[in-house]
């Protein structure tokens, strides 16, 4: 269920590798009217073309092996959407820049990739792939730039405009930019599609919770200590468009994850995993539609990157180089 893959070279090389490993798998959820409408793919592609052209041209690729039109290739699933995730980004008296992140969804879904990226057209980068082509979940980067998506539940938009997918915003962060304020630049100029949080921290300790909504502009949280981010809008101005959703288990998961890292307690990197291991809340979850599929530990001033297939709490971590 979960793999290691290793991408390298050019964006057709790129696509056809992962046209030859992925296969096409419906999602179990209602999509999107727009999803099925090329017209506005069109519009969303040009979006991408304008930003990364390089990545659009391995996302063509990859839909040309499908014999689907290129458009198709910013929707084509091998998972569904997800669901749940924490995050929280922390700076140790030390210098040492610290993240956790876990990402929840059903213990179902069926694709979980780790991406080794080493491309011609983008900063080399290693990060988690649930299923949609070409994008990254979460990740870091050459640079030591942290990235990680956290979906949001609210209210549709009844007249939707042509953006950017959530999958890609990571993708296009981690390819091109190298520090959390070059991140922030780069999402106010996309236009969204979909109502996400994202988790942005660098090794310099500027760490950022940007919170996405389609036509609004991006509210923007910053800390230079500590920030943990979850499934629910702090922005004034997006509160209002999660509607009577319950929040209390967002919200107590943020607020656990500060308390965690609040007050230094022996070893930074033990004391990070132990946070996203907790059952307390739960961080760490085991129900049938919310289980924590993969979590990480980065350490951004070295570069330091380990991964829990599966949950930290009975799996553990393993360390990889980058």
């Amino acid at each position: 269920m979960y793999r290691f893959l290793q991408l390298i070279g050019l964006p057709s090389e790129i696509g056809r590798y992962l046209a030859s490993m992925l296969q096409r798998v419906k999602s179990p959820f209602r999509s999107s009217s727009w999803e099925h409408d090329l017209a506005f793919l069109a519009e969303c592609a040009a979006i991408i073309r304008h930003t990364h052209s390089a990545l659009w041209d391995e996302l063509a690729t990859f839909a040309a092996a499908f014999d689907a039109p290129a458009e198709r290739s910013l929707f084509l699933r091998a998972a569904a959407l997800p669901q749940a995730c924490s995050a929280m980004a922390w700076q140790h008296s030390s210098g040492q820049v610290f993240v956790g992140r876990n990402y929840d969804f059903y213990i179902n879904m069926p694709t979980r990739d780790l991406l080794a990226t080493n491309s011609s057209y983008g900063y080399k980068h290693i990060g988690m792939n649930g299923g949609l082509v070409g994008g990254r979940y979460d990740g870091i980067n050459e640079h030591g730039l942290f990235v990680g998506l956290h979906k949001v539940m609210a209210d549709r938009q009844e007249h939707l405009q042509p953006g950017v997918p959530f999958h890609l915003l990571p993708r296009l962060a981690l390819d091109l930019c190298t520090s959390t304020a070059e991140v922030i630049s780069l999402f106010r100029e996309l236009p969204q599609l979909s109502s996400f949080n994202y988790t942005v921290a660098d090794r310099h300790g500027h760490f950022a919770r940007l919170e996405c909504y389609p036509g609004q502009p991006i509210g923007v949280l910053e800390s230079d200590t500590l920030l943990a981010t979850t499934n629910h809008f702090n922005y004034p101005d997006l509160i209002p468009l999660q509607g009577r959703r319950p929040l209390s288990d967002s919200k107590a998961r943020e607020a656990f994850l500060c308390a965690a890292v609040g007050h230094e307690q022996g070893d930074p990197w033990l004391q990070t995993a132990q946070a996203m291991s907790d059952h307390q809340i739960p961080v760490c979850c085991h129900k049938e539609f919310s289980s924590t599929l993969w979590s990480g530990l980065y350490e951004l001033t070295q570069r330091r990157v380990a991964y829990s297939f599966g949950t930290p709490c009975q799996v553990g971590y393993r360390e990889l180089e980058f």
